[in-house]
């Protein structure tokens, strides 16, 4: 039983969090409330669709 709510709280925090990252980072709704937070939405969106540029401390420099 324990099990089953830690897991249903897991999934309903993961719901959240996607449609905050809809609406703050895709949409740009709120921003003005949270532009800090939505900047960071926005950016993980552009990362989640491919669009975005990867970490300098992740790509390897070409000689």
């Amino acid at each position: 039983m324990i099990a089953i709510v830690v897991a249903m709280i897991v999934t309903l925090a993961l719901v959240g969090g996607v449609v905050g990252l809809v609406l703050m980072g895709i949409e740009g709704r709120w921003k003005e409330r949270a532009p800090r937070l939505a900047d960071r939405f926005a950016r993980a969106a552009q990362h989640l669709n491919g669009d975005g540029q990867p970490p300098k401390a992740l790509s390897r420099s070409h000689p």
